[in-house]
């Protein structure tokens, strides 16, 4: 996730996620909390690295890279979860029909909401 979308969705500039990178600014706990959360990552990881004086870029190199791991496992998960279902709805016509009816719905609404 680029800066500029990560500082849209929480809410502030991506300047000062640049900054935060860097650590040439102190931010808010909270703050740290809605990246956290955005990303999707561990606020025990976090806890991790703030509490402990000890901790290097590495660490936080390595915690991202469990993270990222995680987040490859969760998506191979759904891929499989969505295999079997488009096999399922192969299976059953009618079914199919009525997924296909409701994907047609939401890209309407979506197109009225643009």
């Amino acid at each position: 996730m680029s800066r500029n979308a990560l500082g849209q969705k929480i809410g502030t500039d991506h300047s000062l996620i640049e900054r935060i990178e860097k650590g040439q600014t102190d931010t808010r706990g909270s703050l740290l909390l809605r990246i956290v959360h955005t990303l999707q990552g561990s606020p025990d990881q976090l806890a991790e690295l703030m509490v402990n004086p000890n901790t290097t870029p590495e660490d936080g190199r390595r915690l991202a890279e469990e993270w990222l791991k995680r987040g490859r496992v969760r998506q191979a998960a759904l891929a499989g979860e969505a295999a079997s279902l488009a096999q399922d709805l192969a299976q059953d016509p009618a079914r199919y029909q009525k997924w296909l009816g409701y994907g047609e719905r939401l890209l309407e609404e979506a197109k009225g909401t643009s």
